[in-house]
């Protein structure tokens, strides 16, 4: 998840390094962004994915059916808003 998450916000460095805060699709990212730069945006990164591994890790100390089905829909939906981030960056970066 971590992985995933981080190629995002590497493709989104990248990104935004040659297209500017309005490369950025997400509201909520590019008014971090413009408020507080690359550093604001990364520790914003970095407490999404302690968050969402503390909550994953919290509901797996007990483990029940729902609980376990509960983490790991979190943690595919991590894994899967990171790998699409990164890849429409990636596609801002250099069109195919």
């Amino acid at each position: 998840m971590a992985v995933a998450q981080f190629f995002d916000f590497g493709t989104f460095v990248v990104m935004v390094r040659q297209h500017g805060s309005a490369a950025e699709a997400n509201p909520l990212v590019a008014s971090i962004l413009d408020d507080f730069g690359i550093p604001g945006a990364a520790l914003a990164k970095a407490a999404l994915v302690l968050l969402v591994a503390s909550v994953t890790l919290l509901l797996a100390r007990r483990p029940d059916r729902y609980r376990d089905r509960i983490s790991a829909a979190l943690v595919f939906v991590a894994i899967g808003a990171g790998l699409v981030g990164g890849w429409t960056n990636a596609l801002t970066i250099r069109p195919w």
